[in-house]
């Protein structure tokens, strides 16, 4: 049997399309491509700071962006890559002035907020598990109020590793404390993914449109929500 068939087995609780809800306490979140569009970062990162690099480096316009992916490369999946203090050095840009210049593009996922709050009156523990700077958590949430559907918000700034290093996992146990056999995790880093089941996390789930105007994402090792409202019972979901 082929990894792709293994992996879609049915019984494979990080494969399966229904969830035992009585089976899991806690639910892990992520925030970027999971609770939020993708759409404001992807504007952000791939368009709106390569060009404001290149305009503040004039006399070589081309060879400034170069540099600029070179290092987003150098650093991908680390902490570093996250860390708002990093690219401020690097660029010499105001990142939270220019991400103000997007903020009417920073939404919700469809049904995050009523699956938040289903799963909150279902008497799940809702932590938000993020590798963003705090400050970009603190930024988004002025303009959406995310953390009021949460229980608990915990960034990987704050435990000196990014959720793709299997430090991560350990650490939020001294923060969190959660059962990883009855934890799920939703989130649209497939990386982080596989770190946190080699953690113990049991249950999890990726997204297929982290960025909903983006292109499908694929995996042979998890299941894609092709929304957040696949995580609820047609019962809930319609209340």
């Amino acid at each position: 049997m082929d990894i792709a068939s293994a992996s879609k087995n049915p019984m494979d609780p990080a494969f399966s399309a229904a969830l035992p809800w009585a089976q899991i306490d806690t639910v892990l979140f992520d925030m970027d491509g999971t609770l939020l569009d993708l759409h404001f970062d992807n504007r952000f990162w791939r368009e709106l700071i390569p060009d404001e690099y290149a305009l503040m480096h004039a006399h070589e316009p081309e060879a400034a962006r170069q540099r600029l992916f070179a290092e987003m490369e150098r650093i991908r999946g680390r902490l570093q890559w996250y860390c708002l203090d990093h690219w401020v050095r690097f660029t010499g840009l105001d990142l939270l002035a220019l991400k103000q210049r997007l903020a009417g593009h920073i939404a919700f996922q469809p049904y995050a907020t009523h699956v938040l709050d289903t799963l909150r009156l279902q008497g799940k523990r809702l932590v938000l598990v993020t590798n963003a700077h705090p400050e970009v958590f603190a930024f988004k949430h002025a303009h959406t109020q995310i953390g009021d559907h949460l229980d608990q918000v915990v960034s990987a700034h704050t435990l000196d590793c990014a959720k793709e290093e299997p430090c991560f996992w350990e650490r939020l146990q001294r923060v969190e404390r959660h059962h990883t056999g009855r934890t799920l995790l939703v989130d649209d880093n497939l990386v982080a993914l596989g770190t946190a089941r080699e953690a113990g996390v049991r249950h999890l789930r990726g997204m297929r449109f982290p960025d909903t105007r983006g292109p499908a994402l694929e995996s042979v090792e998890f299941h894609l929500l092709e929304s957040l409202a696949e995580l609820l019972p047609d019962r809930l979901l319609h209340r």
